[in-house]
């Protein structure tokens, strides 16, 4: 007999930290690692209809994370020669605009616990803010990278 209840899949279940999304450059990974994790955090509290306050909290440290993260990373690739660096910096602030109008409609939002079905298109913008940001854009900078380091022994810069 089937149930009435929708299928309730975690996130985590789908979406998994792993290799794949690695760039080998141990402090961006890690920081990558956070941001994902954040951000499959903000999704579950969301999926889970969980409080407001708490999403709205959740984001603006991801806002503040991101911030951090993109000086970094950008840093970095300067240091490499990376030369696609101009458009990664503008993707960067895309989604940071992305991020500022989310936050705008959550601090808009009456406090409580979240309902209704714009959640699914609010995940949608942090994942896609996050870990799409993450499997696509960052590993065309993973992909210069490998190649430059045939060229040298190491291209990452020590840290």
């Amino acid at each position: 007999m089937r149930s009435s209840q929708p299928l309730r899949v975690s996130l985590k279940q789908l979406v998994a930290w792993g290799d794949h999304l690695k760039v080998h450059q141990p402090q961006i990974d890690a920081q990558h690692e956070a941001i994902f994790n954040l951000a499959l955090e903000i999704a579950h509290i969301w999926q889970d209809h969980g409080d407001l306050d708490e999403l709205k909290a959740l984001a603006e440290k991801l806002d503040k994370v991101l911030q951090a993260h993109f000086r970094y990373e950008e840093q970095l690739l300067a240091e490499i020669g990376y030369p696609e660096l101009a458009a990664h910096k503008a993707e960067h602030q895309v989604m940071l605009h992305e991020l500022e109008v989310i936050l705008d409609r959550l601090h808009k939002s009456q406090s409580g616990s979240i309902v209704g079905e714009p959640g699914l298109a609010f995940q949608n913008d942090v994942l896609g803010l996050t870990v799409g940001h993450i499997f696509n854009s960052d590993m065309d900078y993973c992909l210069y990278a490998r190649k430059a380091a045939s060229d040298k022994e190491h291209v990452w810069p020590s840290r």
